[in-house]
């Protein structure tokens, strides 16, 4: 089954806790504070598979979840990390942003490795927060949580040639003569309902990818009939096969429409090189043929008449693709190298009722969910890190007074000025 749009579920593993622990050893009476840190959560990964060609291996499996880290010990012993996921995708998939539709990553290399979301870090254990005037803190760290993320998967297949043209016109006839490719071949309209790639082997030093892109309509750029599910994947070819059949009509016409839907679509598409035949050469007489040639003439537009069924012309027409193709620049490929998506942080407040506020952001959530209030030592480390953040001035000048509640995540506080 071919499978070219999933939208999956990301997860990324919560840091472990770090440890509150002092050392007791015998001999050693007053030992000091000695908890360890928890371990990373587990990152995840996108890995592009060019053994891969689909998105089917989604269909039923749409979360992914990294795991969590370990707790640290004491004697100052670091958590386990947490093991991290690597998705693989085929060559030629686009990560986007499920809500506002952005695109995330383009990934175009075999091997390329994209780092989607970071595992939440461990909490530090009590070991770090000894000073000269604190030299027994019991403050810890909790582990950081991880992120989740729901993301898009479209996959627009990667191929030096495609091969267009209306429906039932011979391109999968084409395609199966020139290629190693078996598509499924019939005498009705819409035979190919998903993309077919087959390699052709022109000579012993030479060969390259064609793709058989599923019949175009008028108004496939509208999303009539197959639509622009199937356009997409013609937007990485860097030469176009346009196969036309003088038997459904006016052949010029049908050319033109073909070209008016690409353009439509995407204006890019219609400055990309075309080598054009007329299909189904066996049906038409000397003087159709004159009739044909002398209307594509007028255009400048070169032509070859050409029977897929029969083979004839067929050799032409692959000299005539090389001759195109190895003139052509090769297809725009990112370097293989290890990025990552981090979102904006935005800090805002939102005023829930009568002196009762809420504060979000990402980087100020996270920190006070790593945080173990049950102590009075923790709620000073707190206040503190609200003042060296800037947030409680942020606090003041969005309206917040002395006595008022204010939450973070899923705590609240009362808001102190001084």
């Amino acid at each position: 089954m071919f499978v070219d749009l999933v939208k999956i579920n990301v997860v990324s593993g919560k840091g472990g806790n770090g440890a509150s622990s002092f050392r007791r050893e015998k001999f050693i009476p007053k030992g000091g504070p000695d908890g360890g840190d928890g371990g990373r959560g587990g990152h995840v990964y996108m890995e592009v598979d060019r053994n891969l060609t689909t998105l089917v291996d989604f269909h039923n499996n749409r979360i992914f979840k990294a795991v969590d880290g370990a707790k640290g010990f004491g004697a100052r012993m670091h958590g386990k990390n947490g093991e991290d996921i690597v998705i693989r995708v085929p060559v030629g998939t686009i990560i986007k942003d499920a809500a506002s539709g952005a695109i995330i990553k383009d990934l175009l290399t075999n091997g390329e490795k994209f780092l989607l979301l970071t595992g939440g870090r461990g909490g530090r254990g009590n070991w770090h927060f000894r000073s000269s005037t604190r030299q027994a803190p019991h403050f810890y760290e909790k582990g950081e949580p991880g992120d989740s993320r729901e993301v898009t998967l479209e996959l627009k297949i990667l191929a030096d040639v495609g091969i267009i043209g209306m429906a039932n016109a011979g391109k999968s006839t084409l395609l199966s003569k020139i290629s190693n490719a078996h598509p499924k071949i019939a005498d009705y309209p819409f035979t190919t309902l998903t993309p077919v790639l087959g390699l052709v082997k022109y000579s012993d030093t030479y060969s390259f990818v064609v793709a058989d892109i599923p019949g175009l309509i008028e108004g496939a750029s509208e999303g009539k009939g197959l639509g622009f599910d199937f356009l997409r994947h013609i937007e990485r070819t860097r030469l176009y096969i346009h196969v036309v059949d003088a038997t459904q009509g006016d052949a010029y016409d049908n050319y033109v429409m073909i070209n008016n839907e690409l353009k439509a679509y995407n204006k890019k598409l219609i400055k990309r090189p075309q080598v054009v035949v007329v299909n189904k050469s066996e049906l038409l007489s000397e003087d159709e043929k004159k009739s044909i040639l002398a209307k594509f003439k007028k255009k400048k537009i070169a032509i070859d008449f050409i029977s897929a069924k029969e083979g004839e012309g067929v050799a032409k027409l692959l000299n005539r693709v090389y001759n195109e193709l190895k003139d052509l620049p090769p297809a725009e490929e990112e370097k293989t190298e290890l990025k990552v998506y981090r979102e904006p942080d935005t800090l805002t407040v939102e005023k829930l009722d009568d002196n009762v506020y809420s504060l979000h952001g990402k980087r100020v959530e996270k920190f006070v969910s790593m945080l173990d209030f049950s102590t009075n030592e923790t709620v000073q480390v707190f206040r503190r890190y609200l003042e060296r953040q800037g947030l409680n001035k942020f606090l003041r000048e969005k309206g917040v007074k002395t006595g008022d509640f204010v939450i973070i995540g899923d705590k609240d506080f009362i808001f102190e000025e001084d």
